[in-house]
């Protein structure tokens, strides 16, 4: 795994390169046809090819590109055409000053970290994005974007991309330049998404194909979802053409039209979340474990003058709306580390003998040798601490986000966003008006997901969540805060609010509408935590 994980590769299953190859093959037109595969692995796309009665007479050369020496050996094997030319290199020096073009390019590019490569690859990456300009040089995270770029610009005029890709290119921020350089770039676009993982070995890592065509009579972005593989090579799916794709990600591609235009027209009439509250990122100790501590800890080195009450992540405040004094006092009994180290310039740490004591373990650890504290004019001093927020949002979820009431009144760290109400509006009413299909579906549409189905949104996706916001007298509200902690699901407090807070948008909404909200968002969590 660990091989697997430096050299990024995860090999295509057969039945992905059969209806690949067979499935382009409609496409491609003509004799004397030249393909690229710039990571052939073991050449399972090679195969593909020459294995397929029509394509394979109508090749005039195959390069296949493989950097690992072994794996080109059975790509080698595969036939004996002379159209086939292997080539032992990294794609990244092969493609250097390179400016041959081709019919097709296909292939699965490695997916391999930034921090994993290097530096003469990350320089190459780099080079890469420059061959358009409107890509951002620091926009290099993963091999697999300077994969994807340079091959778009070895696509011929009339030719095709088709590439198996990580699904990241739908959901994350980063890849947005991308999104935009491939809509810039083919005419016509296809993206096939699947309810299974193509890669069993390289788990939760959702994958995607994607079709580029430079010239088509039918142009625009088309998708489809395919529940089971045995679905693609019996050709059993049906591309239906997505309207909103302009939209910055596309994870809209998990909808059918119909559903994303009356997501859509809702949210017109609603104000974001940041309408309402102010947001930032909670407090960043750079090392948790040694600056949030428990009861025992405080005891052991004498801590209480110095410390302050803290929730360091989600998972302590479960099942619940409101953070309370008594629930937080039960952490701090369970002896979970609730309490914030902070020391600052009045403290005589040098006449109390037991904090050097804690000073001196951090620096038998190496805490001061963290990149974040080797900022701080004092690598013990926890910057930024402040006063407890009203609320918090915390950016990682399961099943729903976590909007929490902070009646504790207790810190947090950056797992959360600090929630501060503006003038006029009422932390309460924001809590439940929340908690709703409409903006529980655009959580899931405008935040990414990854391994084990985590969902995650950064600073700015949740500050643009569409909120129906509506006030609600304190009777209402505790009926919503006893229900929320009586839930077998979100799905119970959706059925329970949907109604009432959509209506409080537009009384004419209708009940099969408010019904098809709630399914979406039902869609898109099931469809987060199918990689499980």
């Amino acid at each position: 795994m660990s091989n697997k994980k430096n050299i990024g590769s995860f090999y295509t299953p057969k039945i992905i390169a059969d209806f690949l190859v067979d499935y382009l093959s409609k496409k491609l037109t003509g004799d004397n046809l030249t393909i690229l595969e710039p990571s052939a692995g073991d050449g399972i796309f090679i195969q593909s090819i020459y294995n397929h009665q029509t394509l394979s007479k109508q090749i005039k050369k195959v390069i296949a590109v493989e950097r690992e020496k072994n794996e080109l050996e059975k790509v080698k094997a595969i036939t004996k055409s002379k159209s086939l030319e292997t080539i032992h290199s990294d794609f990244l020096k092969f493609q250097n000053n390179n400016k041959q073009k081709f019919n097709l390019v296909v292939g699965n590019p490695p997916y391999i970290k930034k921090s994993l490569l290097e530096a003469e690859q990350i320089s190459h990456c780099e080079n890469i994005h420059k061959l358009f300009p409107a890509l951002s040089e620091n926009k290099i995270k993963n091999i697999w974007t300077a994969f994807l770029v340079r091959s778009i610009n070895f696509v011929s005029d009339d030719g095709i991309l088709a590439f198996v890709l990580p699904s990241e290119l739908l959901q994350v921020k980063f890849a947005s330049e991308l999104r935009a350089l491939i809509l810039k770039e083919f005419e016509r676009v296809e993206i096939f998404t699947f309810n299974e993982l193509l890669f069993k070995d390289c788990k939760g890592q959702d994958t995607l194909l994607l079709i580029g065509e430079r010239k088509s009579k039918n142009k625009g972005v088309y998708y489809c979802n395919i529940g089971k593989l045995n679905d693609l090579g019996e050709k059993r799916f049906t591309l239906a053409q997505n309207v909103n794709i302009r939209e910055s990600k596309w994870t809209h591609h998990h909808l059918a039209t119909d559903e994303i235009e009356l997501l859509e027209k809702i949210k017109k009439h609603l104000h974001i979340a940041n309408y309402y509250c102010t947001s930032k990122a909670g407090i960043v100790t750079a090392a948790n474990n040694y600056f949030i501590v428990d009861t025992k800890t405080v005891q052991e080195y004498s801590l209480k003058k110095y410390v302050k009450e803290i929730i360091q992540k989600g998972s302590f405040v479960n099942g619940s709306v409101i953070l309370t004094q008594l629930e937080f006092d039960n952490l701090v009994k369970q002896s979970k580390p609730t309490f914030l180290i902070a020391l600052n310039k009045a403290t005589k740490i040098k006449t109390n003998e037991r904090i050097h004591q804690y000073l001196e373990k951090g620096l038998a650890l190496k805490i001061n040798e963290r990149y974040k504290t080797l900022l701080r004019n004092k690598w013990f001093e926890v910057p930024n601490v402040g006063n407890p927020p009203e609320a918090f949002f915390f950016k990682r979820c399961n099943e729903y986000p976590k909007l929490i009431k902070n009646n504790a009144s207790v810190l947090t760290t950056d797992s959360a966003y600090t929630i501060e109400m503006k003038e006029d509006y009422d932390v309460e009413n924001l809590i439940f008006s929340f908690y709703n299909s409409l903006t529980l579906s655009f959580a899931e549409l405008n935040g990414r997901y990854y391994g084990g189905g985590v969902l995650e949104l950064t600073p700015n996706e949740f500050k643009n969540l569409p909120v129906p916001y509506m006030n609600v007298g304190v009777k209402e509200f505790n009926s919503f805060v006893k229900a929320f902690k009586g839930k077998t699901s979100i799905k119970d407090i959706c059925l329970k609010n949907d109604t009432k807070i959509l209506k409080s948008i537009d009384s004419k909404i209708d009940s099969d509408s408010i019904n098809k909200i709630f399914s979406i968002r039902e869609k898109l969590y099931l469809r987060r935590i199918k990689t499980n």
